[in-house]
């Protein structure tokens, strides 16, 4: 009944450490599947969140080809996963401090080559624009980062906003 209250007067609920579903945090597989389960079935957006959404849509059809993209390259995804490719010897031991910060993490040592020949790291934004340019997405592609700030920032963009000069973050 604590809740309740709440949920009427803000109209939200944030799922506080829901991030991760699927995780490096202890979790049983089956409860994991069940909690990613949930909270799918219980995101709904407003009507008002629905129509800015439809709005936001038609303009960038707008203004021509468009596409969204999610990275998973931001610090605690690059953290969590152990995964450096490109990294700078002082941003490895940063993302090495970040894993330990969190006790629920139960992977701390994490060997990186093991982790992307198996496929478990994101591709960094320099094979992003590479995997892009193959496709034959033409350069006037307006790309919008939907995600946190890219680690290593515009050092990490500096070879994707060569070949797509349309990138917003």
């Amino acid at each position: 009944m604590q809740i309740l209250p709440l949920f009427s007067k803000h109209k939200v609920v944030h799922f506080h450490k829901t991030d991760a579903c699927l995780a490096n945090n202890g979790i049983s597989l089956d409860l994991q599947r069940l909690k990613c389960r949930v909270n799918f079935q219980a995101l709904k957006f407003t009507p008002q969140i629905e129509a800015l959404g439809n709005k936001l849509v038609h303009l960038l059809r707008d203004k021509g080809p468009f596409m969204a993209l999610h990275l998973r390259y931001e610090m605690d995804m690059l953290a969590f996963s152990g995964c450096t490719q490109g990294c700078t010897a002082e941003e490895v031991k940063e993302l090495k401090r970040t894993r330990y910060a969190f006790p629920w993490w139960r992977e701390k040592e994490i060997v990186y080559e093991e982790r992307r020949s198996q496929g478990l790291c994101p591709l960094t934004p320099e094979e992003t624009s590479l995997v892009l340019q193959a496709l034959g997405f033409d350069k006037d592609t307006q790309i919008y980062i939907a995600s946190g700030e890219i680690y290593g920032s515009e050092r990490r963009l500096a070879t994707w906003r060569a070949a797509f000069p349309w990138i917003v973050s």
